[in-house]
Formats: structure tokens, sequence, C-alpha cells
């Protein structure tokens, strides 16, 4: 868990400009701010959700949560969420609302349907804060209570695996990172946009990242026009930073998960079309600036505006190395999914069969990886989340299936769920999300990204996941058309690794 400084009660440590983490005056309670993030969204249908009156800022409203309802981060104020004045609801601007269910599952603002003059009026107009997740106490009859992230004692109670916490141990316990660690890198016109990483250790002993990356110092908002998978290695263990090596492939490819066969090789599954012109402008952005994009809407087309949509297909490729040479691309069978990019993400199990998911709820199956003859293509149902799934096997349980996903739409959360079949059927807790907005940094600094998506862990060499990747966009807002800074990077934040006592 990340540990703050020793200060006075009621001090505050070093401040970004849209999340501070804030010490309750008067009490130990310790909370995680988290701006534009609404966990009380739900506060019409919960009954732990109180509203605690007006109030004239986070602070006081996490005061009189603690105050009112307790500060014990199990029984007490678990979370507030306080409202701005600035709200665009009179009826509950400057209120304060208090939670003592444990519930995580903020609401993100997506700029879908924006009121106002000002299209970015909703952006930091609510506050939330959560009581030491790490402390919370999850009853449990049995490890599903604990989502197999942790076990359920003889108490009764979840001890969470040291890199889970929460409600159900359904939230990765991030801990504070150096500032340069991910995928961040540069050349000579700026920063080069990058957007979620896959990463496996090599039998070289070094992490090799494979990631989205944008050509032309161009940002997120392009990146049906000019993406490219980009292999980076970290020479230093696996938090890097992750230094760009090659291009695996060229325009046009997107969302690359890379997993590795009993036969040695990596194989690499990701979204791409070949031949001719590129997806949305049919030619890839002109010259960015420092990472942003600058659209025309003529020969530079946001991606909402595309004026050429092809059918975006999954392909493998395989290589001994992972600097390659890779194998020719084949197309991956789709099924019945339809047109749109699958997001797949599989794993190879030890005999040589895949399972993968996709954009939920499509799963493929193979009894070959290497065979397209046998794979199939089927529908479950809706539990995973969002978007962008990530599969992988309990480290302590190998029976034991896990997922992560984005929750969707322009948002900074994700999800987590399980299977004990095999990936027949998932469960979940809906109430906790498995990581969201807040991103801690060693040299005390921190802040609230307005985008966090395509998840993926890190793993050691025994199989614990030890990092967690996204492709993430920084404080300002990013989301739908209103985005006027789409720099992006694949960032990196530690897991925790040591157990956690009550």
């Amino acid at each position: 868990m990340y540990t703050a400084p020793m200060l006075n009660a009621g001090s505050l440590i070093a401040r970004s400009s849209l999340v501070v983490l804030l010490w309750a005056a008067h009490s130990s309670a310790t909370f995680y701010t988290y701006d534009n993030a609404d966990n009380a969204n739900l506060r019409h249908s919960s009954r732990g959700v109180t509203d605690l009156g007006l109030v004239d800022g986070a602070s006081a409203c996490q005061r009189r949560c603690v105050n009112r309802l307790g500060a014990d981060p199990t029984e007490g104020c678990t979370s507030f969420t306080w409202y701005h004045q600035t709200y665009n609801d009179s009826q509950i601007a400057g209120h304060c609302f208090g939670d003592i269910t444990g519930t995580w599952a903020p609401f993100y603002s997506d700029f879908i349907d924006p009121l106002g003059p000002d299209p970015g009026c909703f952006w930091g107009n609510v506050t939330s804060g959560q009581n030491e997740p790490a402390a919370y106490r999850t009853k449990c009859a049995d490890a599903s209570d604990c989502s197999y992230n942790g076990v359920c004692t003889s108490a009764g109670i979840c001890q969470c695996h040291p890199q889970w916490m929460g409600k159900y141990c359904g939230q990765l316990h991030l801990v504070a990172t150096d500032k340069n660690a991910g995928l961040q890198s540069h050349n000579s016109a700026g920063r080069v946009s990058s957007w979620g990483g896959s990463v496996i250790r090599g039998d070289d002993g070094r992490h090799h990242m494979w990631a989205a990356e944008m050509t032309n110092n161009t940002g997120i908002q392009v990146w049906m026009s000019n993406s490219r998978i980009r292999h980076a290695v970290s020479h230093t263990g696996p938090y890097g930073p992750y230094l760009p090596q090659d291009i695996a492939f060229g325009l046009w490819g997107h969302e690359p998960t890379v997993a590795r066969a009993p036969t040695d090789e990596y194989v690499l599954f990701w979204t791409a079309h070949f031949g001719g012109e590129v997806p949305c402008s049919r030619v890839p952005c002109g010259d960015g600036d420092n990472g942003n994009s600058i659209m025309d809407g003529h020969n530079c087309s946001n991606i909402h505006d595309c004026i050429y949509s092809p059918d975006l297909n999954s392909y493998m490729s395989y290589a001994s190395n992972p600097a390659g040479p890779w194998s020719e691309p084949v197309l991956v069978p789709k099924g019945s999914f339809g047109h749109g990019d699958t997001n797949l993400a599989p794993i190879i199990r030890k005999d040589g069969s895949l399972l993968g998911l996709g954009r939920p709820g499509w799963v493929w199956r193979a009894t070959n990886w290497r065979d397209l003859s046998t794979y199939t293509v089927t529908q479950l149902d809706n539990t995973v989340l969002g978007e962008d799934p990530f599969l992988y096997v309990d480290a302590y349980n190998s029976s034991i299936l896990h997922a992560l996903s984005h929750a969707g739409h322009y948002d900074a959360s994700g999800g987590h769920v399980w299977s004990t079949d095999g990936g027949q059927a998932w469960q979940c807790h809906n109430d906790t999300r498995a990581y969201s907005s807040l991103i801690m940094y060693t040299d005390g600094s921190h802040q609230s990204l307005s985008r966090r998506e395509r998840p993926h862990l890190v793993f050691d060499e025994q199989g614990a996941p030890v990092a967690l990747t996204n492709g993430v966009t920084d404080s300002w807002p990013c989301t739908y058309r209103v985005c006027p800074r789409d720099y992006c990077h694949t960032a990196l934040q530690k897991l925790n690794q040591k157990p956690v006592q009550h």
C-alpha cells in the first residue's frame, strides 16, 4: 500500500492540479481522492449512501463523512463523494454523500452529450475519496467472496493476496512508481504516443513490450489512421523504462497482445488492416504537435469522423525471438462476431490449446494455437465489462482464470472477473472496480488520469503479477470530441508485493 509521509494531522502531501491525498483532521483515517470520479452515482438504489448535506469542499465532505459515519474503513465512512457547487445538477450541487458499503465503482464523465456552452463544464466537478481500501475486511464463506484474489480464513474474513485489496479483494493494490516507468518515448520531433503494452519476460532475461504506437507524433484521437505495433525493451527489470527497439508490424495495426507458446514461440495477436489505404483518414495523419494530433477534417480525421471504415480483423504471427523475424500474418477466425475489432486477448496452455477473450462476451478456443482449423468462436454472457479484456491464469491455483477489462466508453476504470470452469462461465462483484484514475509516483506527486484503458499485467517468474500497464491520457480531458490534447502513453504502475496485516 502507498505509505503516506509522516505528517501532522490535517496536513497534505504534494498535490497535482486534480488529486490530493487527504487526512481527516481528527482521526487516523487516510483517504485516496480522485477527481471526476462519481462514486455515489448509484445513490438512488443504494441503502448505504447518505446525503450529508451541503459543504464547501472535498476536505469538508471527508470530515463530515467521518464525523457522521465513523472513521473505520470497513464499517464507517468507506467513501465520500462531493458534487462541486458548479455541478450541472443543481439539486445535488454542493452536496456531500457518504457510503458505508465499501463500494468502489466510480463513474467518469464521458462528454457523450455535453450540456451548456462550455463542453468541459462537467470535468472535475465531482470528487470522491476512498478510505484506506487495504484495511477493508470482507466477510466470506469461501474464496469466491474474495474474488479468488485471496483466501477465506477460518475467521470468515478475506485475506487478500498482496497485489489486491478492498471489498471482495477486488481492487488492485497499486503503489507509487517512478514517473519514467512504462513506455514514454521521444524522437527528434518530440513525444511519441503509445496505447497499452503487453509485456513478456524473454529468454534473454529482459522484459519485452509490444504496444500500439501512433506515427508522426500524433495522439490517440487518430489511432485508426496512425497506429502501428512497436516492440520495446526494458534493460532494468519489469518496471522499465521501456525503450523503443523495432517495429513488429507497421501501418496499420493496433491492440497487440503477446502470448508464449509451449514450444517457445512469441505469438502476437493484433488488429490489422493490410494493403492500400489505412482506416479512417485513408492516409496517415501528418505531423502532430509533441504527441498531440492536428486534425484538419480532410486529410486527418478524428476517429468519430472517419471517411473510410474497413473491417478490422484479428491476425496472428509468431517468432522465436522478440525482435523477429515474424511469420507471415494469418487471419484469425471471427465466427459470427461481426465487422468491428475483436480486442482478442488469448493465452496458450502447456498442451498448446488456446483460450481467448474478445469484446464481451465472445470467447475464442482452439485445440492447437497454430492450426486455424481448430478455432471456434462462441458468445457468452456479458459479465466481462466494456472492452479490452486481458486474460491470465491464477498464480496460486492454475484451475482459476482471471480477466481484467476496461469498463468502457471514455473512462478511467476497469473491471475484474474470474472463472472456475475453464472460461465457460464468468463471475464478478459489480460494486468493485479493479483500478481507477489515481496514479502515484515515488517523488510524492500524483494525478488523476482522464483515460485509463487497455489493461495488461506484468508477471514475475512464478506467475505472480507485479505491475499494471494501461494506455492513458493525462489529467487534461480527452474524451469523445472534447480532446484538445490527445497525447497518450503506456503507463506502468507497480503492485504491492508485501502481505498486508490487519
